[in-house]
């Protein structure tokens, strides 16, 4: 096997490409200016000295093909063939693989003592599970340019069935995941919070105009993760399995130029989702293609882009989103046939009004015992602002079981029976995040823990307050029993986000084969 030392041929290779893997590698860096080339290779080395970090930044097919170099009786054209270029790529990034032009690839004298460790330690099982997630994770994110770390979280988790907290160790933990992606946390000014974002670090300098792009175009619907798509952007950066892609993949590399770097600006192109005139044009310039006629080529080009997936798009390609405005086109014209006026889905006004008495006898009560608000008057006040007794609802809610008993005995207001028989049974109401599926003519059904509530408005019919084209819609509530019915508490906390078709067809779904239940 032919041997070579890594800091022979240190000079060959520019500054800027050895400090962007090393960055990737070291955990605590050293500023670009105050580190030489080989510093920043003598500390990935050093990181190398544990053999285990060898095996946990490689992937199972890049530790095979360390094997596969360790053993001479591998056949090195073969090694050097497109079938093994991954790996040469990825192993030669990570500074665990060189290769020259005489037909030879080595692993350099630094660091084959632990290569030879770390292959004979590998737990083929492990590293298999491992690529499994990373494949996913990483092919997610490459996806989509950036995502906020707690979404990527919670979708891997609800797919794979692994634990959130596991995987949320893992994206910080593991050097491949690392390696691919960067996690840091983004100040949020509106909210004043930070959130972990998950950025692939190949797009990290265009994060500011993903983001301007993606607020311009971004798709509010929800993208099912297709772990199948995930694994091939992972290994190919393109889907390869998409047939007008893999078109395109084989037509530009009969071009006579510099192909691989304009892979690199297509994909840029296809994150961004942005017009390809500038893209065309800078192909038809290359001195070489300004003889061809390109008509064809860029004809495939647009058909391939159009099946590419968009991080400005929220992961969706041009095609996608053409065809779920189509879909929602035709939810809108659904809904709109399928829309039921509400005629009596309210309470009276002489309800109405006994609802509040009550209620806000109980809200004034809370305030006093739990002192929130303090000398702020409640009960029998009209015209007051909702937003103002959310943290006593809050509280009263939170508080019920001992606030009622509490209230029912003292009767502070001096309630008749009946009224305190009403607000008795608050104990049976629960605040919580519900779904508005669907208004029916004397009642609006609304989801919660996989149940189906039908209930009334309070002053108004609940379709005068959210239009039935927003449904479904989230929003937080209290639902009460009141008299012989179920009711909100006036107060609807809408969430201002589209759910989607898929979700929204789902809702549907639901709502149609529930049981639907008139009390608590």
């Amino acid at each position: 096997m032919r041997t070579s030392k890594m800091f022979e041929r240190i000079n060959w290779y520019r500054k800027e490409y050895i400090y962007e893997h090393y960055s990737r590698i070291v955990d605590k860096i050293k500023d670009y200016d105050k580190i030489s080339k080989k510093k920043m290779v003598e500390s990935v080395y050093k990181i190398y000295d544990n053999y285990k970090n060898i095996i946990s930044i490689c992937t199972t097919r890049e530790l095979k093909y360390l094997k596969m170099l360790l053993d001479n009786k591998s056949d090195m054209e073969e090694l050097l063939s497109d079938k093994y270029e991954w790996e040469r790529k990825t192993l030669h990034n990570k500074f665990l693989v060189e290769w020259d032009y005489q037909e030879r690839a080595f692993i350099p004298d630094e660091i084959i003592d632990k290569v030879k460790e770390a292959i004979k330690n590998v737990d083929w099982k492990i590293a298999k599970s491992l690529d499994k997630l990373n494949e996913t994770l990483v092919g997610y994110c490459k996806m989509l340019g950036s995502t906020p770390l707690d979404s990527i979280v919670a979708y891997i988790s609800a797919l794979s069935g692994i634990k959130e907290k596991v995987i949320l160790a893992h994206m910080y933990k593991n050097k491949v995941f690392n390696y691919y992606v960067l996690v840091y946390d983004e100040d949020i000014e509106l909210i004043e919070l930070s959130i972990p974002i998950a950025i692939y670090q190949d797009y990290f300098y265009l994060e500011e105009e993903l983001y301007e792009e993606r607020s311009i175009q971004g798709v509010m619907d929800i993208l099912p993760i297709d772990t199948k798509l995930c694994k091939t952007l992972f290994y190919n950066d393109f889907d390869i399995n998409n047939k007008k892609i893999k078109k395109l993949l084989d037509e530009i590399k009969k071009l006579p130029f510099f192909w691989t770097k304009a892979l690199d600006i297509i994909k840029e192109y296809a994150l961004l989702n942005t017009e390809r005139e500038s893209l065309k044009e800078s192909i038809q310039n290359v001195p070489n293609l300004k003889n061809y006629d390109l008509n064809k080529f860029f004809k495939i080009l647009d058909e391939a882009m159009d099946e590419m997936p968009s991080g400005a798009l929220n992961g969706f390609s041009p095609n996608q989103v053409k065809e779920l405005e189509i879909e929602n086109q035709k939810i809108m014209l659904e809904k709109q046939q399928n829309y039921t006026k509400q005629q009596n889905a309210c309470l009276s006004r002489k309800d109405a009004k006994l609802f509040y008495k009550i209620y806000l006898g109980l809200l004034e009560f809370t305030n006093n015992k739990y002192k929130i608000k303090k000398n702020m008057k409640i009960y029998n006040k009209s015209n007051i602002n909702p937003y103002e007794l959310q943290e006593i609802i809050e509280c009263f809610w939170e508080n019920k079981d001992t606030i009622v008993p509490e209230f029912c005995m003292a009767n502070p207001y001096k309630f008749n029976k009946e009224e305190l028989d009403i607000a008795n049974n608050f104990k049976k109401g629960f605040r919580d995040l519900i779904i508005i599926a669907k208004y029916e003519s004397e009642y609006t059904g609304i989801l919660n823990n996989d149940r189906v509530y039908m209930i009334k408005g309070v002053n108004d019919n609940i379709d005068n307050i959210i239009s039935y084209q927003d449904l479904p819609q989230p929003t937080i509530t209290s639902i009460i029993p009141f008299k012989n019915v179920l009711i909100h508490d006036g107060i609807l906390m809408e969430y201002d986000i589209n759910l989607g078709s898929g979700f929204t067809k789902a809702i549907e779904e639901e709502y149609s084969e529930s049981m639907k239940y008139y009390h608590l």
